[in-house]
């Protein structure tokens, strides 16, 4: 699904785009666009609009912090959130709707 025109999403930035009814966030990394289920597995936060340092995305409300690359949280251990493929064409951003492992956004076990 087209979410966003690349040119809105410059290097070190995040977004939050809508696909399928659910709250992603993007994130650009050394010119690679990564998309994860946007809301925060402790309380909720919007990631897309968290502090975004190198591969690192801290949520805004407790700076629970997650790997772009992979969900994974570096803080605490043990939690994740969905992530999605991204493909980058004719000047646009499109993320698949279904996670990587199949799983809906937010459908992932989540620690915490």
């Amino acid at each position: 699904m087209r979410v966003l025109e690349s040119a809105a999403l410059p290097e070190g930035a995040t977004a939050v785009v809508r696909v399928d009814g659910r709250d992603v966030a993007l994130a650009r990394v050394e010119g690679r666009v990564y998309a994860l289920d946007n809301t925060c597995p402790h309380r909720g936060g919007s990631l897309g609009n968290g502090d975004l340092q190198g591969h690192h995305l801290y949520c805004p409300q407790h700076a629970w912090c997650f790997d772009v690359r992979t969900g994974e949280a570096f803080f605490p251990a043990g939690s994740r959130v969905a992530c999605f493929d991204v493909k980058e064409e004719d000047g646009a951003i499109f993320v698949v709707s279904r996670g990587r492992d199949g799983a809906v956004p937010g459908a992932l076990p989540q620690g915490g």
